[in-house]
């Protein structure tokens, strides 16, 4: 039988002894179950979802990394809302976002004050979810999910991107190992690589029914990278160099990527408008896939 004299999850807490039981009993139960979901058998009889050995395997292997993920970025959604696994989210960001600037940039964001008004601005934002927010499922107020999204958003972001430049570096070392040639490597191992985030991504939207989510993040995902990405790697390279004007060259295999992706492009519109009459049937998923590989056997043989 629960304690009288603390309030239910749901409930906010009216002192701060109060709050530390109430959030003690919440991080306990949310790692107890999270371990739970991995290694325990006969979780839902009813719909068969207990892992197998391999994915028990993959989990284990992943899990210091599932579990540094967890700790870092605070992630007040419902369904996965947990009021200590936020607040200490946000207490251990900083020490997440010093890791990765020193990683990626060579920069120590504690080398000046901004790592330190960081840690002190979400050591704040930390005491007060705890002391304030309500606990169960929530929800918590309007005004607190959105800064609190918005900064969770970056912080996934920063991960993507981590995990994603180690992937493409193992990949490049598997190209150097087996002398695979720059372009082929190009084309294929590190496109992979650096596209294997959105396809994760992408394919979890799908899964949990938001088709129409995933299929936008396929187009605006590369349009923000040609846009924006280019748009800055110009600004950058134009400030560093001093130049007005940059000369670019249009290599033929890149020539042959603009013209399949507007060939994609025009494909799904014309799959999805005229044949499917607004809807996407699984056919147009051989065809993309057929789609790429001709333009990869293209691109390697010009």
């Amino acid at each position: 039988m629960a304690n009288s004299s603390f309030p239910p999850h749901s409930v906010r807490p009216n002192s701060w002894k109060e709050a530390y039981h109430a959030n003690a009993t919440e991080f306990s139960e949310h790692w107890r179950d999270f371990f739970n979901g991995i290694y325990s058998k006969n979780r839902n009889q009813d719909t068969n979802d207990d892992n197998s050995l391999w994915e028990i395997i993959a989990l284990t292997v992943e899990l210091p990394f599932t579990i540094a993920r967890k700790l870092t970025n605070p992630v007040p959604c419902d369904g996965y809302y947990c009021r200590p696994l936020v607040a200490v989210s946000l207490i251990l960001s900083p020490i997440w976002l010093w890791f990765y600037f020193l990683d990626q940039f060579d920069v120590d964001i504690f080398s000046s004050y901004a790592g330190y008004v960081l840690s002190t601005m979400t050591l704040a934002m930390g005491l007060i979810v705890i002391r304030y927010a309500p606990g169960g499922n929530g929800p918590m107020d309007f005004y607190m999910v959105v800064p609190l999204t918005l900064f969770g958003f970056a912080i996934a972001a920063t991960w993507l991107d981590s995990i994603a430049d180690k992937l493409v570096e193992i990949l490049e070392l598997f190209g150097i190992i087996l002398e695979i040639p720059s372009t082929v490597l190009g084309l294929t191992v590190l496109a992979f690589g650096n596209s294997i985030q959105d396809l994760v991504a992408n394919y979890t939207l799908s899964k949990k029914g938001l088709s129409t989510m995933a299929t936008t993040a396929c187009f605006a995902g590369p349009i923000f990278n040609l846009c924006v990405g280019l748009g800055f790697g110009f600004w950058a390279l134009m400030k560093s160099t001093g130049k007005s004007e940059i000369l670019v060259e249009l290599p033929r295999n890149i020539a042959t990527g603009f013209i399949f992706t507007i060939s994609n492009c025009a494909l799904i519109i014309f799959v999805g408008l005229v044949i499917g009459k607004g809807l996407i049937g699984w056919g147009y998923g051989y065809v993309a896939c057929g789609l790429y590989l001709v333009y990869v056997l293209i691109s390697l043989y010009v």
